[in-house]
């Protein structure tokens, strides 16, 4: 009998996936369950370095759709007269999706600095191409 394999993508959902309004809400205030604040951390640039860009991708839109609902119950709070119960999940989400651009930038620059690869001069030509040849997929901007 084989293993249950978690995928990477349940890793980052704490609950089912929530359409239309209800992304926008926490599900903790409809629920009647007692909220014991564990709201957890923010993420490290050193984990996030070891990430795909793919999981950076979901973890991304993870956190910008609980930054979302950070900012709901804000305004829902202010409204009423009152705080948001946890103001250090929205420092932990805005510290986390700031590493993630960090990362992204220390990537892209890894992969700017790399030297372009040349091509030997009969393949740079080669007959019936209008452009430069092979050697304009390898150009970086």
């Amino acid at each position: 009998r084989a293993a249950a394999v978690r995928t990477p993508a349940a890793a980052f959902r704490a609950s089912g996936p929530r359409r239309g309004l209800e992304e926008f809400y926490d599900a903790r205030h409809r629920s009647k369950a007692p909220e014991d604040g564990a709201a957890g951390r923010a993420w490290e640039a050193c984990e996030l370095r070891r990430k795909s860009f793919n999981d950076l991708h979901r973890l991304w839109w993870t956190l910008y759709k609980e930054r979302n609902v950070l900012l709901t119950e804000s305004a829902r709070a202010r409204r009423n007269g009152m705080r948001l119960k946890y103001p250090q999940r929205k420092a932990a989400v805005r510290k986390s999706m700031a590493r993630i651009k960090q990362v992204l930038a220390e990537r892209r620059k890894i992969y700017r600095e790399q030297p372009v690869p040349e091509l030997p001069e009969d393949d740079a030509e080669a007959p019936g191409e209008p452009s430069g040849g092979l050697a304009d997929l390898f150009r970086r901007s």
